[in-house]
């Protein structure tokens, strides 16, 4: 024990006493160093400044950032049994007044229910974090957080920042204890290191990460005009992660594959990009819970070690997430998209995890940071294809397209639908004039068509889903009415007034390299456009006689057939785009 105690008080005073303590912290930081310290904690604190600089103001510090935390538990965490004197017409357990404790009570049930459930899981290989007061520590941090940032409230995930946060507190404790047991501790060790106080410093540390992260939760899109224009108007051969809304962490994660992974390795880029593996698949995860998933908490803790000691803005996260992509390159490059799913939402395991660190200030500054030795991931891909099969697999089941709902048809279809019919409405009125109804270009055409279209009209209002809607997601098939082998162009016979018109098939989008084939998928032939023509004339003739009932299924076989356009058309973008970009990328690897 007294060996323990004047090791424990050598280590302290190598770390802290020293007129250029802090910079010495951060180089071991950085350099994997702190991997058996004693004094993680207090370094991570002055990383995220919760100690000030000073340390004649430690213990002040301290002192107010606990009390701070006992006033906040004191207004959101109420007891409405234990509330004293209370006029019952507001605070009874039926009251809906903003006012009242009991509906607060209620309220904040419902948030630390959602808390609890993730916590629950929080590390489960660990015993520590399925000790009860562990849980209610984590709880009760995290509900005192979202109560104070109502903006941003509690968001999954957090409890995988805040677990590493109270585990190196614990470990710290624990080391005091032993310490205390030989010598009497100084003043600042004391204070700094009270186990009595581990929630409140936790709740400190937290806080501080947060001011730093809490954007990469934030669900508030951008609100510029720029980026509405774009919305209304997207370009074309957009990519997946250009399309929807912007958010923080989205924008953080395309730009770090967009340009620095193309900056320093082009051809890991342009493979993921012909994959069409987009960075929120896997990026989000990684950035927003900083890597937590992806490494065992030892290795984990020497990564934020790195992280929080190079700066308090985590610029660093940013080039660890290339020097991971960089680790698996190989594998990546030989493989198709299930298995390059299953690499990176399943890390391979790294024999030496300070490398990826040495990696990272490299390619962010190799001017000042010497090469490190290259590893690579070297071992059978047959897992991690089992695992992409597996997540695919998930994907598509929650995917299935639910069945169409009359009452629930957008605008926009609707008014898809209306531009499709537009030419011939044109052209109909060029004719000469229309049919009764809402439709007044239309009748011309059809009256012309003859009996067998007739019955084609009849056929088509009695098949309520011609063309149903098609999920176009990676390894389906487009199936339906629609998907049709290619074939040659047709051409409409010519109408008094109309030009003939060209229809050629058009292509699925089904094409991958990696096993997945291409599939034919033409749009709709000159008959099905007849018999839709045909269908709203006899619909408008004939809404007069028929049932309610009846007219419903009119409408919802005309919805049918322009969703089943609607999903050719898409096809034909998503098709072409993926076109585009492959011969773009022949084209960049010429020069």
């Amino acid at each position: 024990l007294h060996w323990f105690k004047l090791t424990y008080n050598k280590e302290w005073e190598e770390l802290f006493v020293n007129n250029n303590y802090l910079a010495t912290i951060r180089l071991k930081g950085i350099n994997g160093q702190l991997r058996s310290s004693r004094f993680r904690s207090v370094c991570w604190k002055l990383f995220l400044e919760v100690l000030p600089q000073d340390r004649s103001q430690w213990i002040k510090s301290t002192s107010e950032l606990r009390t701070s935390y006992n006033k906040i538990k004191e207004i959101h965490i109420t007891n409405p049994r234990k509330a004293g004197q209370q006029d019952l017409i507001i605070n009874n357990p039926l009251s809906q007044d903003e006012g009242s404790l009991w509906n607060k009570f209620f309220q904040d049930k419902e948030l630390r229910a959602m808390i609890e459930q993730d916590v629950t899981r929080t590390f489960p290989e660990m015993q520590y974090f399925q000790q009860e007061n562990v849980r209610k520590i984590l709880t009760d941090v995290l509900f005192c957080y979202a109560r104070e940032n109502e903006q941003l409230l509690y968001k999954q995930g957090m409890h995988e920042l805040l677990a590493p946060i109270v585990f190196i507190l614990h470990c710290d404790h624990q080391a005091f204890s032993h310490a205390s047991e030989a010598a009497q501790p100084s003043e600042e060790m004391k204070v700094l290191l009270n186990p009595e106080y581990l929630e409140h410093d936790a709740y400190a540390m937290f806080t501080r990460l947060m001011k730093t992260a809490e954007h990469w939760f934030s669900t508030f899109e951008h609100d510029s005009q720029k980026e509405k224009d774009a919305m209304v108007t997207p370009m074309p051969f957009a990519r997946p992660q250009d399309i929807g809304p912007s958010i923080a962490i989205v924008t953080k994660v395309n730009q770090i594959q967009d340009h620095l992974l193309k900056k320093h390795d082009i051809e890991l880029y342009m493979h993921l990009n012909r994959l069409e593996i987009a960075p929120q698949i896997y990026g989000l995860r990684w950035v927003r819970l900083l890597f937590g998933r992806e490494f065992p908490l030892q290795d984990l803790l020497v990564v934020w070690d790195a992280l929080f000691a190079d700066s308090i803005t985590l610029n660093l996260v940013d080039y660890i997430f290339v020097a991971m992509l960089l680790y698996i390159r190989d594998a990546l490059i030989s493989s198709n998209y299930q298995t390059c799913l299953g690499l990176l939402m399943h890390y391979p395991p790294i024999e030496d995890v300070h490398s990826l660190i040495l990696r990272a200030l490299f390619l962010r500054d190799p001017k000042k940071n010497p090469r490190p030795v290259t590893h690579q991931f070297q071992q059978n891909l047959d897992y991690y294809k089992a695992r992409g099969a597996d997540l695919m697999n998930k994907t598509r089941a929650s995917a299935k397209a639910a069945p169409l709902n009359i009452n629930k048809v957008s605008n926009s279809l609707l008014n898809f639908g209306r531009k499709l019919i537009a030419p011939a409405m044109a052209s109909g009125s060029a004719a000469g004039p229309g049919g009764s109804g809402g439709f007044p270009g239309t009748a011309m055409p059809v009256r012309g068509m003859g009996e067998q279209h007739q019955q084609q009209a009849q056929q088509q209002r009695l098949m309520k889903s011609e063309s149903m809607p098609v999920q176009l997601g990676k390894g389906d098939v487009v199936a339906g009415s629609d998907a049709q082998a290619p074939g040659p162009a047709r051409q409409l016979p010519a109408q008094p007034g109309q030009n003939s018109k060209n229809i050629s098939s058009s292509p699925s989008i089904e094409s991958l390299s990696g096993g997945r084939e291409f599939t034919a998928s033409p749009p709709l032939s000159a008959s099905k456009k007849d018999s839709f023509f045909s269908t709203i004339s006899r619909s408008r003739s004939q809404s007069k006689t028929m049932s309610r009932k009846e007219s419903e299924e009119e409408l919802e076989a005309q919805i049918s057939f322009l969703q089943g356009q609607l999903n050719d058309l898409e096809a034909m973008c998503k098709y072409c785009a993926k076109m585009m970009n492959t011969h773009l990328g022949k084209c960049s690897s010429l020069y």
